[in-house]
């Protein structure tokens, strides 16, 4: 459901309180008979400031509510979703749900709901300056970002989003979680005649964005990578990569190794490898919710409380994740993993840090390429992570330790395990990397690895 607000109308006010959520989903227990029974339920409030050709043309203000009502008769499952909070509406999901679970299927592979009561990892993840951002303050923050140029060839597009997340997980075996998160994400991207910059971050306090700071850098890539060289031919070279390739690539990992449902299938690259290197040794990858610098949730879809799990340690395959399915399947136990969606999903990815600064990776280059975004990026080989893509917003090329020059795009065909296994430099300080797999993903600044291997070019 979808709601366009009038400016008076403050979305901390609108927002339904979480005691009033917790109340419905003990109501949606006590409406069921069935063996087994859990409601989950998500409202969020989520604003939108768009921009383009510097400046703003859009401000959208979107409220959804979902409850989704889980019942099990021994193996069989029923699951039914409203958008209607009231008392009735839920009852009347729950007797829906039991009469979807009579006529299923029966899972011989369906695990028992987790048993609780649990402790959950403490973090603050609510702040009240993102979730009552007003369109007039987005506004002023948007404005601040176009003085990073004067000069009118170039122009600045993207979005500064806010809102605000509730969610409450209940079960008839003693699971009850409740959480109030809040997120701002701003984007950026600057673009001239022949050439662009972005720059994007995403924070849970809208006072910990530095709007300015972020366009200034967007403004400057694209600045300097105008008018770029084509005369650079596709080829193997030692490439410098922005924390958003190295987000990206960790992403692909995510989806094609680090889940349970892939590893007892057969069809992740960590089959038969736990133990044994699959990276070089400056790797080590966690999915840690308990480090505050990530944005993921305290417990799954589930209610289970989320942990720390070593995915990759010095570049030793360690673990994968798993729902409460594919643990029973693998003969192990729940991490915390359970994603909604049949299949367990890390959500709080984290690379450790190097102990070097971009300045430094880059000036042990010789000859070799700065990227800063890539795009487009797509599989081509699951079992042996190798993914294809384009370099955008931002391609260098490096002589003699220092950025020379633009250059058009890339496309690029790697192998991300074997990438992993040619770094030699990582950047000390830390980047958080809005994702499209999930919840992002935590990285160095950037990544120097060689042998990265460009597989054809462009004409931009």
């Amino acid at each position: 459901m979808a709601e366009v607000l009038e400016k008076q109308f403050t979305p901390k006010k609108l927002m339904q309180r979480q005691d009033e959520l917790v109340t419905l989903a003990r109501h949606a227990l006590q409406s069921s008979d069935a063996d087994q029974t859990e409601v989950r339920i998500v409202t969020s409030d989520s604003a939108l400031t768009r921009f383009a050709n510097s400046e703003i043309h859009q401000n959208t203000y979107e409220r959804e509510a979902t409850v989704t009502i889980t019942a099990r008769l021994g193996q069989r499952e029923g699951r039914v979703t409203t958008n209607v909070l009231t008392p009735e509406a839920i009852s009347q999901t729950v007797q829906r749900a039991i009469a979807a679970a009579r006529i299923s299927q029966p899972n011989p592979d369906l695990a028992d709901l987790p048993t609780g009561p649990f402790d959950y990892p403490f973090r603050v993840d609510y702040h009240e300056a993102t979730a009552a951002c007003t369109p007039e303050e987005r506004a002023d923050l948007v404005i601040k970002g176009f003085e990073a140029s004067e000069d009118e060839e170039f122009s600045a597009s993207g979005i500064l989003r806010t809102g605000q997340l509730n969610c409450v997980v209940a079960n008839n075996q003693g699971v009850e979680a409740a959480v109030n998160t809040t997120s701002a994400r701003y984007q950026v991207v600057w673009g001239g005649p022949n050439s662009s910059g972005k720059s994007e971050v995403q924070v849970r306090n809208i006072k910990d964005i530095d709007i300015e700071e972020q366009s200034t850098k967007a403004y400057a890539i694209a600045k300097k990578s105008q008018n770029p060289r084509n005369d650079i031919e596709a080829g193997r070279y030692t490439v410098v990569l922005g924390a958003n390739c190295i987000s990206t690539m960790l992403g692909f990992l995510a989806r094609l190794g680090f889940s349970g449902r892939r590893y007892n299938d057969g069809a992740s690259f960590m089959c038969g490898r736990i133990g044994q290197p699959v990276t070089g040794n400056q790797i080590t990858i966690t999915d840690d919710p308990l480090d505050e610098r990530t944005l993921g949730m305290p417990f799954d879809n589930a209610g289970m409380p989320r942990q720390r799990i070593v995915l990759i340690e010095s570049g030793v395959a360690r673990a994968v994740v798993h729902d409460a399915n594919t643990a029973k399947k693998a003969g192990t136990v729940s991490t915390g993993h359970d994603s909604g969606m049949r299949f367990p999903l890390t959500s709080n990815l984290v690379l450790n840090p190097g102990i070097e600064e971009t300045a430094d990776l880059i000036a042990g280059v010789e000859r070799g390429i700065f990227v800063s975004n890539f795009h487009y990026t797509n599989v081509v080989d699951p079992m042996a992570a190798v993914i294809t893509g384009m370099t955008r917003d931002g391609t260098f090329m490096i002589e003699d330790g220092k950025l020379t020059s633009g250059l058009t795009n890339f496309r690029f065909t790697q192998n991300v395990l074997e990438a992993l296994g040619n770094v030699t430099g990582m950047a000390s300080e830390m980047s958080y990397q809005p994702a499209f797999w999930g919840a992002g993903a935590l990285v160095p600044e950037s990544m120097r690895v060689d042998n990265f291997n460009f597989s054809g070019k462009t004409d931009f």
